[in-house]
């Protein structure tokens, strides 16, 4: 954004919001009052063009009547010669000669006009003549009121054509509010659209920032532009960023201290206990013995817990190097070390790998195939069943690895937490040692840094199975994708 641009937007988001609405109904309340204005001109006009011809319309009518008395007046005159006949007939003349000044100045009458004033002249004289006179001259009457009438057709005829006019201007201001409409319309659209994207533009980058925030990528290091409000978040975010990382930083650090810290100390614990579990110092009563085996198993559950510990430590920090991996010699070497399990529970495993070679990590996916087995060894059913199978699978040609076991189903409020760090389900572990709560998440963070995916799959309802999916290795050494 500009300077100048930046310089107008307000920076505070109250404020920006406040100059949006009034900016947007600006043109709108323009609108309404151009349309009132053109409206009211259209009113008037027509109100002025409806009596102009409502009264040009009854003097010329009233004239033909006027032309009608004025010729039976002067008649009655010729053969009575009373005066009052006379005078009426001169005041009809007046009044006709009135009506035709008023009525020329509302039409163009043109010849018409100009004859009618001559004929008033013959008709004033008219009344001073004698009887014969008037006898004799009284045919002038027949071309007056023929020039009346054609008058009164004339300023018919003009009053259609100002009705033509004025149809025609009404349709012109027509058109003129439908160009306002469009024009203040299209402005108050265009003012919406670009306050929306001064407001949308800002969250839009916060909510970026959030979704970086959740998935622990590098915060943007552009600055928020917008209102101070969601700056001033933008800040924020960017402290909390920084705030998680050293949070994240100091838990790995706490971990593998610990880790490396526990393993000392349990060295010398096991090694205690296994002498004593060998009577190295002296016969032991069966007492003696059950708590030396409780002492070793512990060391085991101990050791177990340290070493997932440092696995997942080890995750987050080496560097992943990823080669085409044979799966069935790191199948076999996790299930040989769950034989004891398998045996005691007695169950009855099934594998059956392709012959591809997926894209991994060969350390990792040893992580992973071993939290999986344990995972399914200890959950599974005594006499069940242990399945392993490998594919590919959908149009990316993945290779897909799945390891399901019988056993008790998943409970739903278990299914979106169960890769959680330290988070255990509802299910009662029926192995030997009592889970941490951290193999599958393990197994999960292994699997998506070698750009793959652990998820449940809950199509199969008759077993519990896990679906490990990775880049495939095909004969020129590409993966599919």
């Amino acid at each position: 954004m500009s300077p100048a641009a930046r310089g107008f937007v307000p920076r505070s988001l109250l404020r920006l919001v406040l100059v949006a609405f009034t900016l947007v109904l600006l043109p709108l309340i323009l609108l309404v009052i151009q349309n009132g204005r053109s409206l009211e001109r259209v009113i008037l006009s027509a109100q002025a063009g409806i009596e102009s011809a409502v009264v040009d319309t009854r003097r010329a009518t009233d004239m033909s009547d006027l032309a009608l008395e004025m010729e039976r007046a002067i008649r009655r005159y010729a053969v009575l010669e009373s005066p009052e006949i006379r005078l009426s007939y001169l005041r009809l003349l007046e009044r006709y000669r009135l009506e035709l000044e008023q009525l020329l100045m509302s039409i163009d009458g043109g010849e018409l006009g100009t004859s009618l004033q001559h004929q008033l002249l013959y008709l004033v004289d008219l009344a001073q003549a004698s009887s014969d006179e008037i006898r004799d001259r009284v045919v002038i009457f027949n071309a007056f009121s023929s020039t009346t009438l054609a008058l009164d057709e004339l300023t018919r005829s003009q009053i259609d054509e100002r009705i033509q006019q004025e149809r025609a201007h009404v349709i012109l201001i027509r058109q003129q509010l439908w160009l306002w409409s469009a024009a203040l319309g299209g402005a108050s659209l265009l003012l919406a659209l670009l306050f929306t994207y001064l407001i949308i533009r800002p969250v839009r980058q916060l909510e970026k920032r959030i979704l970086n925030l959740g998935a622990g990528d590098a915060p943007e290091t552009k600055p928020i532009r917008g209102p101070a409000e969601l700056v001033e978040l933008g800040d924020k975010l960017q402290w909390l960023h920084l705030r998680l990382r050293e949070l994240e930083a100091q838990k790995l650090q706490f971990l593998r201290h610990l880790s490396h810290e526990l393993k000392t100390p349990l060295a010398s614990l096991r090694e205690g206990a296994d002498l004593l579990l060998e009577c190295v110092t002296g016969p032991l009563t069966e007492e003696q013995e059950e708590i030396c085996e409780l002492l070793v198993l512990n060391s085991f559950r101990l050791q177990e817990l340290i070493e997932q510990l440092l696995d997942y430590n080890r995750i987050q920090q080496v560097q992943v190097y990823e080669e085409p991996v044979v799966v069935g010699p790191l199948l076999e070497q996790s299930l040989a070390a769950h034989r004891l399990t398998i045996e005691n529970k007695n169950l009855q495993v099934s594998v059956a790998l392709s012959d591809e070679r997926p894209l991994a990590d060969s350390h990792r996916l040893k992580l992973v195939l071993d939290n999986l087995i344990s995972n399914a060894v200890n959950y599974a059913d005594v006499d069940g069943v242990l399945q392993i199978r490998s594919q590919l699978h959908g149009p990316a040609a993945e290779y897909v690895l799945t390891v399901a076991n019988t056993g008790q189903p998943i409970p739903e409020q278990d299914k979106d937490r169960i890769f959680e760090p330290f988070v255990q389900g509802n299910q009662v572990r029926k192995g030997v040692l009592k889970g941490s709560g951290i193999g599958l998440s393990i197994a999960r963070e292994a699997a998506l840094s070698m750009g793959g995916r652990l998820v449940l799959d809950t199509k199969i309802t008759t077993l519990v199975c896990f679906e490990l999916s990775l880049p495939n290795y095909n004969d020129k050494g590409i993966s599919h994708e």
